[in-house]
């Protein structure tokens, strides 16, 4: 929705494949990556695709998030099908690849094409020291890929860079064994800066970085190991995939350093529904709420609800159109910086 918005203004009778040069993505962001820039799908197509493929691989309702999804765990080691997903992603190539191209066959790899994408995973035996792994549709050089990479089919990547621990089963690729980019890129801005580097050299003027969240989640305290081992892991967890982290850190140097100098081009939306601050009140609980306010507590966010709660899907549709309406100054500028030179 976001870039719908974007788009509409920048470049309204253009898909995103021709407008940009490198789109990158983890995980669900990897999906979409590949709709828009392999299978050149319309911002409009993707959003009626990516409402479908999630209800067809995530499911809804009470029964399925309180039971289905808990035994599914329990008994198969992952709280959702990998198989499902796997024949959805098919389903969805088999539509909109190209006549003569196939789903079980097609190649991630696509030269000849002028927008570039890049998936991000994990190595699951090595994530403690070692970069993420690029699934690329094009080749880079400086950064050649392992040999049982280098043949990687399409849905292969999009199956890999989406096998979040405990949600679906690992990929195995050859001798490789991938799982989520999420736990070492799941903002991958700084990455694709390192590949336009990489791919066109440090002189390269760049006219929009445009970084796209999926809500700013709600306050998540490092907890406390002790009895309660799961609120600690799920703390963990949350932390260790923070994105405004990388935001933070490069919005500031990718408008600083990146051609044209100092001047916009970093334009990060994210939506965000703040909670307001405590109100005085001499009830017991809101007396707790401001003691925790006085120690310095930070404002909260109201929690989008977790990236598989297909039913959260409406009310964050809801938050979106809302923070488009207040934030029309970035998505103009935003607007301005990407059309330059369309």
């Amino acid at each position: 929705m976001l870039l719908k918005e974007v788009m509409d203004r920048a470049a309204p009778t253009k898909k995103p494949h021709e407008v940009f040069d490198l789109i990158g993505g983890t995980s669900t962001g990897g999906l979409i990556a590949i709709m828009l820039g392999r299978l050149q799908m319309s911002v409009q197509e993707c959003l009626d695709t990516y409402d479908s493929v999630m209800k067809d691989v995530f499911g809804s309702g009470w029964l399925h998030t309180h039971i289905g999804k808990p035994l599914d765990y329990l008994t198969k080691g992952e709280f959702y099908s990998a198989g499902q997903l796997e024949k959805v992603i098919k389903k969805l190539l088999d539509k909109k690849l190209p006549v003569g191209q196939n789903a079980e066959n097609a190649l991630l790899l696509d030269e000849g094409s002028s927008c570039k994408i890049f998936l991000m995973a994990t190595r699951e035996e090595s994530a403690n020291n070692r970069g993420p792994v690029f699934l690329r549709s094009y080749t880079n050089d400086l950064d050649p890929p392992d040999a049982d990479l280098a043949s990687i089919k399409l849905w292969q990547a999009a199956r890999a860079t989406s096998a979040a621990p405990g949600y679906f089963k690992p990929m195995d690729i050859g001798r490789v064994t991938l799982v989520d980019g999420g736990l070492l890129a799941n903002n991958p801005l700084g990455w694709l800066w390192i590949e336009i580097l990489s791919l066109y050299g440090p002189t390269r003027e760049t006219d929009c970085f445009l970084s796209i969240g999926t809500g700013m989640g709600a306050n998540v305290a490092v907890a406390r190991p002790g009895l309660d081992f799961k609120n600690a892991m799920e703390s963990f967890a949350e932390i260790a995939t923070n994105t405004e982290n990388t935001n933070i850190l490069f919005r500031a140097l990718v408008d600083a350093f990146a051609p044209h100098a100092q001047t916009k081009k970093y334009f990060r939306l994210n939506v965000s529904k703040e909670l307001p601050e405590p109100a005085d009140s001499k009830g017991i609980l809101d007396w707790l709420t401001q003691s925790k306010a006085i120690k310095g507590v930070l404002n909260n966010f109201e929690d989008p609800g977790s990236l598989d709660d297909v039913d959260a899907i409406p009310r964050l549709k809801g938050w979106t159109t809302e923070w488009i309406k207040a934030q029309q100054d970035i998505i103009n500028s935003c607007s301005e910086a990407l059309s330059r030179h369309l």
